[in-house]
């Protein structure tokens, strides 16, 4: 079976400046009618860029903002400008629904701006049908690009052999000058803006090959992870905007191709050059009043100010202001296995700790937006990002895989000794253990790694529907909840709703019994919480180590509306640790590593020394 194979190259970069001293030196002057030579007047300073200046608002009188993916970072930089407040504290406003659902949501009015590529031609059917009228502004220019791997050694192919790539006439790279070699043309999902422009720019009508399923990128960050390696070669072709795919060749080993001979780059997309374009629109109802918020933004971006942001942001803006390359930092990390792994291999690897790998676009599942892999502490890549979340508790590690809505789930060795096959259908985890739900039974498996049983509901005293509900999870209603010898199988509740008997399962004599609220309650153990030496801190105990493994404390300092804060940390004994202060969102630690996501990024600090272990960037989800 063909594979997704991804690597994370670890790079570095020493750059020695040096001044060499010695060699002769100006002699003494001379005796002489000539007046001294004077040195040259100095070179007056070339002036300065003014200031970005933008129009100031206030959260509530901010218009609603929606667009593609790709335009999300330019939004972060407006409202941060307009709202004066830092680009940390302006990103979790900003919540772009991609391309088509953006459109969509001017279209039903919950939007008010967009800053968007082009929609696809069901966007503008339905503004037809709905007499909706809207302006529809260029203020910048993208390009369509096609990307291979970095080692493909074909550098330039034409619009019309992209085309025939993309309906199957070419199939190997040497029908394009390349080696001998099958390409693997990946497309994107229908949704997709990128996939919207394909069809418009590429195929002008002419029907895509239908691809195999495993050749369809549900984003554009699995797109690029494909093409740095599909099946362990460099066969791979996929297709994308110049704005994104400019981020992510800096950042990995990938190659953008030329077309018809030129390259995808500022000066050759704004004059028309490279013969693939399209703009990015400022779009807004029609209906917007004069000198509301909504025009006042848009009439900003497309005049000198609004204009030099987006070129400070990497956009090729509509007037000619020079484009500021995206900046990069490199990727941090190594591979144990060449090639992709999609699956834990047993092995003893000591310890395993989750790492964000990717960000998702369509996963119901996935905590924090992103796909997990598993690496060493030391940052050594085990298993590529396909787990949807991955916890521990005791020696134990709860892997689960969301996909086309469905959940599965497998139990592992911390270490990576041992592991099941994804045959669980939900997991409940506690001190004790992980209750691990089938269709028709529940497996307990102790915190040791060692098997409690597995039951039926016959086994348990319960009719099918109460194990349905038990599935469900202690905080939705349901049970699953391990206390010692008693795993709790539902509630009962008095008429009026207002008394709860609890149903469990005590497994000292294999009996379904009954406990009120306050019994319940005192099963749990009688833990005194740590106090924190800082005072207002919290504690963060490390996700895979456990709590008696170091842990660091956070202080929160909120704005004013308290919707945002700003997190300072310290060691335990009270060390401040300024390096990683976050705005948003806390940071997380794993297995002795500090985990510090950023919008397109994830970093993993040693937690002693704060030297990076792991870095790669995500990809954005959707377009």
């Amino acid at each position: 079976m063909k594979k997704f194979t991804a690597f994370f190259l670890a790079l570095s970069l020493l750059v020695t400046l040096s001044a060499c001293a010695g060699g002769p030196k100006n002699p003494a002057p001379s005796k002489s009618t000539n007046p001294p030579q004077t040195e040259p007047p100095a070179t007056e300073p070339a002036p300065t860029d003014p200031p970005i200046s933008a129009p100031r608002f206030t959260k509530e009188e901010l218009p609603r903002l929606d667009g593609s993916t790709s335009t999300a970072p330019l939004a972060i930089s407006m409202v941060s400008l307009m709202l004066g407040v830092s680009e940390a504290e302006a990103e979790p406003l900003i919540s772009f629904s991609r391309t088509t659902n953006s459109y969509y949501n001017l279209l039903y009015g919950n939007a008010d701006l967009l800053i968007v590529s082009e929609g696809n031609e069901e966007v503008y059917a339905e503004r037809e049908s709905m007499g909706f009228e809207w302006e529809q502004t260029p203020f910048a220019t993208d390009a369509f690009i096609f990307v291979v791997n970095e080692n493909n050694p074909v550098d330039s192919i034409t619009v019309d052999e992209a085309r025939r790539i993309y309906t199957g006439e070419i199939t190997n790279w040497s029908q394009l000058g390349g080696a001998d070699q099958e390409i693997i043309p990946l497309q994107r999902n229908p949704e997709a803006g990128s996939q919207s422009l394909m069809e418009k720019l590429v195929m002008k009508g002419t029907p895509m090959m239908e691809a195999p399923k495993e050749y369809v990128a549900e984003s554009m960050g699995g797109l690029m992870e494909a093409v740095r390696g599909y099946d362990s070669s460099a066969g791979a072709i996929g297709y994308s905007v110049y704005y994104y795919a400019e981020e992510m060749r800096a950042a990995e080993g990938l190659k953008l191709l030329k077309l018809e001979g030129v390259a995808p780059e500022p000066d050759a997309i704004r004059t028309g050059a490279y013969p693939l374009t399209n703009p990015y629109y400022v779009v807004i109802p029609a209906s917007a009043p004069e000198g509301s918020p909504t025009r006042v933004i848009r009439d900003w971006l497309l005049g000198e100010n609004g204009q030099r942001l987006a070129a400070q942001e990497g956009y090729v803006s509509v007037m000619d202001f020079p484009t500021t390359p995206k900046e990069t930092l490199p990727t941090v990390g190594t591979r144990l296995f060449e090639e992709y792994t999609g699956e834990l291999t047993p092995n003893n690897y000591g310890i395993l700790i989750p790492y964000a790998g990717l960000r998702v676009s369509d996963s119901e599942f996935a905590v924090s937006g992103c796909v997990y892999g598993l690496m060493t502490p030391r940052g050594e890549v085990v298993v590529d990002p396909v787990y949807s979340d991955v916890w521990t508790t005791g020696e134990l590690m709860v892997l689960t895989r969301g996909q086309g809505g469905v959940e599965s789930v497998a139990v592992a060795a911390k270490s990576g000794v041992w592991c099941t096959d994804f045959e669980y259908l939900a997991a409940i985890g506690s001190s004790e253990g992980v209750v691990l739900f089938r269709d028709n039974n529940v497996t307990l498996i102790y915190a040791s790694g060692e098997t409690e049983g597995t039951y039926t509901p016959a086994d348990l005293g319960i009719t099918d529907e109460q194990f349905e509900l038990m599935r469900m999870g202690p905080i939705e209603g349901g049970g699953g909840e391990w206390l010692g010898d008693k795993v709790s199988v539902g509630y009962e509740y008095s008429e009026d709703g207002s008394n709860a008997t609890v149903l469990y399962f005590d497994l000292t004599s294999h009996t379904l019994k009954r406990a009120d609220a306050e019994t319940w309650a005192s099963f749990y153990s009688d833990n005194e919480p740590r106090q924190p030496i800082v005072e207002g801190a919290w504690y963060i105990y490390d996700s895979v180590l456990g709590e008696d493994a170091p842990a660091i404390l956070c202080l929160t300092d909120w704005n004013e509306d308290v919707s945002r804060g700003t997190y300072t940390y310290f060691y335990e004994d009270g060390t401040p640790i300024p390096s990683l202060t976050t705005t948003g969102n806390p940071v997380r630690l794993v297995g002795g590593l500090v985990e510090k996501l950023d919008t397109n990024m994830v970093t993993y600090y040693d937690l002693n020394t704060l030297q990076v272990v792991f870095r790669t960037y995500l990809g954005y989800e959707g377009d």
